[in-house]
């Protein structure tokens, strides 16, 4: 022992440095041994800081940190051991393992840190990924005592190394390295154990620990002894560590941990178990087929020893693959989910020969390539073929291959179909049968299992965010869901088509009234739906939304990559439905949306002229002087020509955020502020004037733009007479309006059937608060259709069977009969206007008319397209449409 040691004061228990750094001796409880070895180790308190208590706050998860190391290792089997009284001044925590564990090379290594050879080095039998990779897993350590304590077997030696952690002391520079040098001695066996034996005073176990009797048995093996406790260790509750265990414990028989001599069994083995079976008792239930043919197999006895006493067990012979026994257990939840899947996979095959696992990486065994994913995670097999031990290849993990490992793979896949069977037995008596209760669905499909979807939900209740998030579960949610599971019953009893935020996903579900929720104001629905009435195609693909999620969990994908796959999907519908916007409801909400989107905005704008009936021509902004120019050809009406043209420009309130969409998040899917207000000097007017001017030369344009139009979210200043923004627009003669009154006109358009010819008065405002005037006044004006809209339809049916299909000017002639005597602009209007509410009924190409349904399905969609509307703004109109039941 090195005389050189620190002081403590056992009266107040606060430990005296004489200095910091230097050498580092082993503890008082290595009580022999000879100095073979410094190991220099160049440490700071920053680092521990950041590494240690940043890491691993919990101490619980400090020694699911040390169980992780271990089996890195390649352990087998781990010990852990606390002292009954924490609090005592000699308890010690003890970590065991039979692990490959370190030479005196190895112990250097173990303290360069930051730097882990786990990834680079070939690594033990049986783990092919190591967990950790960074090397400072041992610093998990400091969260729990002062002294740290390796001992160490391997290639025939002892070793013991301390670490005391009270020598890196803080100083001025946080990340200001200390050398130490740790002192490494050499022990006996018996020095090692009885060391052990000292560690072990005060726990449980004391010297009867079953790990005393075990090690001088094994190879080689590795123990983590920590002293010096701190408060943080001494306030550990044995409980929460046995739980904490038990849920970061794969259920996998090559793997075992014990607390204070007791094994901790994992959590998963309390899972509720759908289906059992056990070879040589229930043989006569498995599936024969020609192609994967086995046995048969003779019903016979084995005599085995299990936890050191000899049971007989039913068993099968085979006639080439010999004897094989064991059991296969089916289970509700899947088994591979979790930090328990890092040690050690729960799910799948277990094949032993003589006790030894041959497929430890290997869930199917490959025993066909017809596993259904969604059942093997859900199904755990452990088997014993102890006769195919000639069969075992030379690395001792897999087995060569033959008719007899044919003959096994045969009888394994005949146990796995006959789980599959059962499993789809289940899903198939969980059908989605309130929705036809309900009359929401007409004829759900068989396929709709609501099985799935069950387990989506215990995953959400049992505790993993990212599974409830994907099903929109805030935690009220999670707590009716879990409601739901106890009370039972069908899990999804209707689809509801709900107003939500329009950045929020096409379709959640609700666990309290049982129902896909799909989400009225996603664009997607909007454009191609729009409504409450919603058709069963979308009901399908709104459940499809949901049930495809928990497919994907069945299939073992995570819930970080399902996230990200659907909300590629969700932007993918949303950039659809900006390049093919349909209807005037989904154009207004387009532009509302693009409120702080530069080019969003830019597109959104166009999009409503073309719709106003405008010919847009756009240019893409700065670089061309302006966004795009809108034409009215109107033609002559008297002397001189009507039509005539504007530009346009779009300014937003923040820089474009057109990629935000793309976000892998959901969380990031549509976050706008609120809209702002442009300033004069952002308007640029003087420049969009100077554009305007030298549009028609630059761009080749036959009708010279005589106007522009500026759309912002708001102005600032708008609201006083003498602002800036008024008289920069008088000054240049801008017409400036508010996106949301655009939008506005949008609306209108459709309602009223309002074309360029009306539309050309707006152009004479120039104040923000002028041009929401004249849209308030437009929509004061009648908003009855002329003619009604059942009186229009009525002529289009009449006339469907003519050998000329009917245009503008045919339809104009038809309507005079029945008193309408209308000019070419007006029956453009309403034409248009009818087809921005319809546009999957009405068919115009600008010349020609047609319907596309029946006019019972163009009223419904019209009543459909009206329902997101302000209901004192569509009353008169939907007077003249005729309602359910009187078409």
């Amino acid at each position: 022992m090195s005389p050189e040691k620190n002081r403590v004061d056992l009266a107040s228990g606060e430990l005296s440095l004489n200095f910091t750094g230097g050498v580092v001796d082993v503890v008082d409880l290595v009580q022999s041994g000879d100095h073979v070895g410094h190991v220099p180790v160049k440490l700071s308190y920053g680092i521990i800081e950041r590494f240690s208590e940043g890491l691993y706050s919990s101490p619980n998860k400090t020694f699911e940190e040390l169980i992780t190391n271990s089996y890195d290792a390649g352990a087998r089997e781990v010990w852990v051991y606390l002292a009954a009284d924490l609090s005592a001044e000699t308890a010690t925590l003890l970590v065991i393992d039979d692990g490959e564990s370190m030479t005196f090379e190895g112990l250097a290594d173990l303290w360069k840190i930051g730097d882990s050879r786990k990834r680079s080095e070939t690594p033990p039998p049986g783990r092919k990924k190591p967990v950790g990779k960074f090397g400072i897993g041992k610093l998990a350590t400091y969260v729990l005592a002062e002294q740290l304590t390796y001992l160490v077997h391997r290639d025939g030696e002892y070793l013991a190394v301390t670490m005391d952690y009270r020598r890196v002391a803080p100083s001025a520079e946080l990340l200001d390295g200390i050398d130490l040098s740790l002192n490494v001695v050499s022990l006996t066996e018996g020095q090692a154990i009885e060391t052990l034996g000292r560690a072990l005073a005060g726990t449980p176990a004391e010297k009867k620990a079953k790990v005393l009797k075990i090690l001088p048995k094994r190879e080689h093996w590795t123990a983590a002894l920590l002293s010096s406790l701190k408060p943080t260790a001494r306030g550990i509750k044995f409980g929460r560590l046995r739980w904490v265990l038990r849920s970061a414990l794969p259920l996998n028989p090559e793997f075992k941990l014990w607390l204070n001599d007791d094994e901790i069994k994992s959590s998963k083995i309390d899972g509720e178990e759908l289906w059992t079976f056990t070879i040589g008792k229930d043989d006569a239930t498995l599936p024969r087929t020609s192609e994967q043919s086995w046995g048969p197999a003779d019903l016979v006895e084995i005599e085995v020893e299990q936890s050191g006493q000899f049971l007989k067990l039913p068993a099968g012979r085979l006639p080439k693959a010999g004897t094989v026994w064991g059991h296969a257990t089916l289970y509700k939840q899947p088994l591979g989910r979790g930090r328990s899947e890092d040690l050690g996979r729960s799910h799948g095959f277990f094949v032993r020969v003589r006790g030894r696992l041959i497929n430890l990486d290997e869930p199917d065994f490959a025993v066909g390539p017809e596993l259904r994913h969604g059942t093997l995670i859900r199904f755990r097999m452990e088997v014993n073929a102890d006769d195919l031990d000639d069969q075992v290849a030379s690395s001792r993990e897999n087995l060569k291959e033959s008719e007899p490992l044919q003959e096994l793979k045969n009888y394994l896949l005949a146990v796995f179909n006959r789980a599959r069977t059962v499993s789809a037995e289940q899903d198939d008596d969980d059908v989605i049968s309130g929705i036809a209760k309900n009359g929401r669905l007409a004829k759900p499909s068989a396929a709709l299992s609501q099985g799935p979807l069950r387990r989506m939900l215990q995953r959400a209740v049992s505790g993993e965010p990212a599974v409830a998030h994907r099903l929109g579960l805030d935690d009220v949610g999670i707590e009716n869901a879990g409601k739901l599971l106890a009370e039972g019953g069908d899990v999804i009893e209707s689809v509801l088509l709900e107003e939500c935020n329009s950045a929020k996903p096409m379709a959640v579900y609700d666990p309290k009234r049982r129902a896909v929720v799909l989400n009225q104001t996603h664009p997607f629905v909007t454009n191609y739906i729009g409504g409450k009435t919603v058709a069963e195609p979308l009901k399908l693909l709104g459940l499809s939304e949901i049930l495809t999620q928990a497919y994907l969990l069945e299939e073992n994908i995570s819930p970080e990559v399902i996230e990200r796959v659907m909300c590629r999907r969700d932007a993918f519908l949303r950039e659809l439905t900006l390049r093919f916007p349909r209807s005037a409801p989904i154009i207004a909400q387009r532009l509302r949306d693009a409120m702080n989107d530069e080019k969003a905005l830019e597109d959104a704008v166009g999009d409503a002229l073309e719709l106003l009936g405008f010919s847009v021509t756009r240019l893409g902004g700065p670089k061309h002087g302006a966004d795009g120019v809108a034409t009215a050809r109107l033609g002559k009406r008297g002397a001189d020509s009507s039509s005539y043209a504007f530009t346009y420009d779009a300014k937003s309130t923040r820089e474009s955020a057109h990629g935000a969409l793309l976000n892998e998040s959901s969380e990031n899917i549509g976050k706008r502020k609120a809209a702002g207000r442009i300033r004069a000097d952002t308007a640029r007017t003087s420049i969009l004037r100077v554009h305007r001017e030298k549009a028609a030369e630059r761009h080749g344009l036959e009708i010279a733009p005589s106007f522009t139009l500026l759309v912002a979210p708001d102005f600032q200043g708008a609201l006083d007479d003498e602002g800036l923004i008024n008289d920069v627009c008088i000054n240049d003669a801008i017409t400036a309006i508010r996106v949301n009154d655009l939008a506005r006109l949008v609306e209108l358009f459709a309602l009223q059937g309002l074309n360029p010819a009306d539309l050309r008065s707006l152009f004479d405002m120039r104040k923000p608060e002028d041009t929401r005037e004249w849209v308030d006044k437009q929509s004061k004006q009648a908003r009855t259709p002329r003619p009604p809209v059942a009186v229009l339809v009525e002529t289009l049916v009449e006339n469907s069977e003519r050998k000329t299909p009917i245009g503008y000017e045919g339809l104009a002639a038809y309507l005079v009969p029945k008193g309408y005597d209308m000019d070419l602009s007006e029956i453009e209007s309403l034409v248009r206007g009818l087809a921005a509410l319809a546009p999957k009924s009405i068919y115009t190409d600008g010349r020609y008319v047609a319907l596309n349904a029946t006019p019972v399905a163009l009223y419904a969609e019209i009543r459909n397209s009206l329902d997101v509307f302000d209901p004192e703004l569509v009353a008169e109109y939907l007077d003249t449409v005729p309602s359910e039941g009187e078409e």
